[in-house]
């Protein structure tokens, strides 16, 4: 009997993400027309960049509203999730953590905060909820990415060191600091400059000087030199001082495993350990560090994994893991 229970749990899930094989003549638009969703999102889900290109046997996943059974009382916000974008996983009582993208990620409160790769592969993701021991899949989709070449002089191109790269990177985790159940933040984000004017997005794929070097983590805000730069939200300061690559940094503390930052400062006005409210300033604009030119460059990590600072100020998320 739970065997059979067992069974159709997983069928239930596996109806949230049904499959298609294309068949012989078909198009992407008709496909899309048969199932009842949009183009853009069956592209999406599918990783599919042009909409003309699909082949005879192609496996596609057809995204869908999730068909959870009841019984496990689970709710991912977005729907689907999308790569570089935090899902919060709203769970009944009982369940201490879970597991996806070989993360392992504790419940505060109901609430798990997941932040999605930025090069999470469009599809399905197995996933493990702890405590009743429920396995899945997680659909995920594209995020529709672009690209950009950075030419750095050669002064610049010098900062391109391995080694010490990685060593800052390691400096920076250690400044996040570790999961806490507090979510010391109130309401949405708001932008940490009060004219917002993106010049390089999120999850922008990289090269420098023709050389690959992953994908953008954070959002790059034009700015003149000195202009103020704000808290989004409460938090601790973990971190403020000069680095090798990021420049004049501060990075705040928020709770459940956020840690936001801000790069190539010219000036910090906070020191670490200092509790700052949204809207505190924290220092000022400047080209610091691994920088062509004055902006802001802003971060935000969920248990280390960059995410989407845009995705905080954005009421849904709240509302999604406000209890």
């Amino acid at each position: 009997m739970k065997r059979l229970v067992w069974i159709l749990l997983l069928l239930g899930l596996a109806l949230a993400a049904p499959v298609h094989v294309v068949q012989p003549g078909e198009t992407l638009y008709r496909i899309a027309q048969n199932y009842g969703v949009p183009l853009e999102a069956l592209a999406a889900a599918n990783g599919i960049e042009d909409v003309n290109l699909i082949r005879v046997g192609q496996k596609l996943i057809i995204p869908s509203d999730p068909s959870w059974p009841a019984s496990w009382g689970l709710e991912i916000t977005p729907w689907p999730p999308v790569q570089g974008q935090p899902a919060v996983f709203r769970l009944p009582a009982g369940v201490t953590t879970v597991r996806v993208f070989n993360l392992k990620i504790p419940v505060a409160n109901g609430r798990a905060l997941v932040p999605v790769p930025a090069d999470a592969k469009p599809g399905l993701h197995p996933f493990v909820i702890e405590g009743p021991g429920l396995q899945g899949e997680l659909l995920v989709v594209a995020g529709g990415y672009g690209q950009e070449n950075i030419v750095l002089s050669e002064e610049k191109n010098a900062l391109l060191d391995r080694q010490k790269i990685v060593a800052e990177k390691e400096q920076l985790l250690e400044a996040c600091g570790p999961w806490t159940p507090e979510m010391l933040w109130n309401g949405p984000w708001r932008w940490p400059l009060d004219r917002v004017e993106e010049t390089s997005a999120f999850g922008t794929r990289r090269t420098y000087n023709g050389r690959p070097g992953g994908w953008h983590g954070g959002v790059d805000l034009r700015g003149e030199e000195g202009t103020p730069v704000y808290a989004p939200a409460a938090g601790v300061v973990g971190l403020s001082g000069e680095l090798y690559v990021r420049g004049n940094t501060v990075i705040l503390r928020h709770g459940l495993g956020v840690c936001s930052g801000y790069y190539h400062l010219s000036k910090r006005l906070v020191e670490p350990g200092q509790t700052v409210q949204k809207g505190d300033l924290l220092g000022y604009v400047g080209a610091t560090g691994l920088s062509t030119g004055p902006h802001l460059h802003w971060e935000v990590r969920i248990l280390g994994q960059t995410t989407n600072p845009a995705a905080f100020t954005r009421p849904d998320l709240w509302r999604a893991l406000a209890p």
